[in-house]
Formats: structure tokens, C-alpha cells, sequence
């Protein structure tokens, strides 16, 4: 991590604090926003959905989204902005609202008023009955009025202050507009996924570069070129000169890592791992990330750290426990498990 020291132009030091185990932490990580195509195509199949009127407001609880597609919330926002300000525009995106709206009629009977208020009429018509309580969504009823959902909000805010009704609102939700549908799907999805890979692959090149310097320094420096003690400017200098003049995406022998291409009881646990959670629909990148230790949606770290193999294998390449999870979920659902 860096410092701020330096700033005022006086002389500085930077102290290097270099242990492998926090770098193991740190890159497992960054598989924390991967989304794997399945995933995606499912996703997308969500916003273009049938039932998602061209022109007209949609939108998707973030929490419940989140958990069902296993996909972090910022990562679901990721996806919506790419399909907006991408090559192709798609969607607009509106402000993010609570879309699950509850009336409490206090005074004036619903019906009475109704027959006032041509938005709570369209309320009515919307509604379910919970409790004795009125439920609706409001992107629905902005819909069927033609206006915006601040349009919904400031008539019902208005209700509230004469003391007609009170409201409460749930499920904050990611809300936008199709502006075009796209041609081929699958093809969307496969390039969203493409870019996605792309990033996280850029995000882990840096890490690897960076332990790569971090391991010279404390361990293969020779202390020729007036490095000496712990002092380690000259070397650490040089090196960082040498990232930026490569271009990008240029291979480099030096910048390798700790972290470990097989191992020899990685198909035989996820293989008792899938046995003993066979109540969990997974997806390779679920078993990847457990067995890295890394939470996500809808296998949080609250439940399943508790699991034997939670973490046990963040020493091993990611892609690699991805690979040994898709082979053994083959195995396991061929059996009908």
C-alpha cells in the first residue's frame, strides 16, 4: 500500500512491507467480481426480458438479483453501465429507487379518494392486499401513468403531509429504460463476459508484478547497483521503470508467483466437498471461490467459512480450482447427485 509522505517535496521514505500470505489474501480477491458466462447470459436474459416494455421503466431488486445470479452488486451496475455508454447504447439508466411501495390509509376510504385521484385509482388497480395494507410497484404504476417514478413519490409525499396516508418503501432496486434490444444475446453475453475477464486479468498482472518487484527486493537483489542494508530504492526504481516501458500485455519471465498450477488432493476434495453440500445448487466459480475463501452473494462468508475447505486452497492458481470444480460437477451431476 502507499503513503501520502513525499508530497511537500521534502525527503521521504517508504517503508516495504513484503509477506506472501497477505499476497495469496490479496489476489484471491481479485476473483471476487468474475462472472462467468452462464451467469451472464441469465442476467442479461433478466433486463431483456419479455415482459420489459421498450421505452417503458424497469428494474431489479439489487439484494435478491445479487444472490439469485451469485454477482455482486457493483458488479450487476458494472453490466448496466456497459450496456449504456458501450458501442452499442441499450439501456438508459434512471436513479436508484426502493420499488416495493406499502399504503396505509388513515382518514378518507381508499376507494373515496380513488375516485379523487386518478394516481391512486391506478395504485388500486396495482395493488395486492397484505395485511390490510395496499402493495405495489411503483415503476408499474409510473408506468401506466406515463410519468417518473419522482413524479409517484411526490403525489404520494403530498398524500402523507394532509394526513391521508403514510407509506414505507422496500427493495432498493436498479431501475432503466431498453432503448434497443439486442440482436443476438449470446453474443452480448459472450463479450460482456470477454471485457469482464479482461479487467480482472489486467487487475491480477498488476498484483503479480507488484509481488514480483516486492520478492526482488527482500530476496534476489544483489546489491550492485548501491542498493545496501534494507535500503532498496535503486533496484525497486529500475524495476518499475522496466513495467512501464514494456508494452502492454508484454509477457514477462520475471514477474512470476508462488501460487501453485495442480494439486494432488484438489479433485478428491471438491469431489467430497459437492457430496457432503449436495443441497447447494453450485457453479464451478462457486466452488472456486469457497475453496479460496472468498465471499460472494449467494455463498456468503458468514455460512460458509464454517465449511472445511473454506480457503484451502487460495495457494493454487484460481482458473485452476475452476477447472477441477467444472470437471467433478460434470462427474457429480452426470451421477444425478
Amino acid at each position: 500500500e502507499t503513503g501520502r509522505a513525499g508530497r511537500d517535496g521534502r525527503l521521504s521514505h517508504c517503508h516495504l512491507l513484503f509477506d506472501s500470505t497477505t499476497f495469496y489474501k490479496i489476489r484471491s480477491l481479485s476473483h471476487s467480481d468474475g462472472i462467468d458466462e452462464y451467469a451472464m447470459s441469465k442476467f442479461l436474459n433478466q433486463i431483456f426480458s419479455s415482459g420489459n416494455t421498450m421505452g417503458c421503466i424497469c428494474s431489479f431488486p439489487k439484494e435478491s438479483t445479487s444472490r439469485k445470479f451469485d454477482i455482486k452488486e457493483e458488479v450487476l451496475l458494472t453490466v448496466l453501465t456497459q450496456l449504456e455508454i458501450g458501442e452499442e447504447q441499450y439501456l438508459h439508466l434512471l436513479p436508484q429507487f426502493s420499488v416495493t411501495c406499502t399504503l396505509y390509509f388513515h382518514k378518507t376510504s381508499p376507494q373515496l379518494l380513488a375516485d379523487k385521484d386518478i394516481l391512486l385509482r391506478s395504485i388500486l388497480n396495482k395493488s395486492e392486499m397484505k395485511d390490510g395494507s395496499y402493495v405495489f410497484e411503483v415503476p408499474r404504476v409510473a408506468n401506466d401513468m406515463r410519468i417518473t417514478m419522482n413524479e409517484v413519490f411526490d403525489r404520494l409525499q403530498k398524500l402523507k403531509f394532509s394526513g391521508e396516508l403514510s407509506y414505507e418503501l422496500k427493495d432498493p432496486a436498479y431501475c432503466y429504460m431498453i432503448l434497443k434490444r439486442p440482436d443476438d444475446l449470446n453474443a452480448l453475453s459472450a463479450n460482456l463476459t470477454k471485457w469482464l475477464s479482461e479487467v480482472e486479468n489486467s487487475k491480477i498482472r498488476k498484483l503479480d508484478a507488484m509481488f514480483a518487484l516486492a520478492y526482488y527486493a527482500v530476496k534476489g537483489c544483489k546489491k550492485t547497483d548501491g542498493c545496501s542494508g534494507s535500503e532498496h530504492t535503486p533496484c525497486i526504481q529500475k524495476r518499475i521503470i522496466d513495467y512501464f516501458s514494456k508494452k502492454e500485455g508484454t509477457p514477462d519471465d520475471d514477474y512470476c508467483t508462488p501460487l501453485r498450477k495442480s494439486s494432488t488432493f484438489l479433485q478428491s476434495d471438491i469431489k467430497v466437498f459437492l457430496q457432503s453440500n449436495s443441497f447447494a445448487k453450485f457453479t464451478p466459480r462457486a466452488v472456486a471461490r469457497i475453496m479460496h475463501g472468498i465471499s460472494s452473494p449467494a455463498f456468503p462468508a458468514a455460512t460458509w467459512a464454517k465449511n472445511h475447505f473454506w480457503g484451502r486452497y487460495m495457494e493454487v492458481d484460481f482458473p485452476v480450482v475452476i477447472e477441477a470444480a467444472k470437471a467433478e460437477l460434470v462427474k457429480f451431476v452426470g451421477k444425478g447427485e
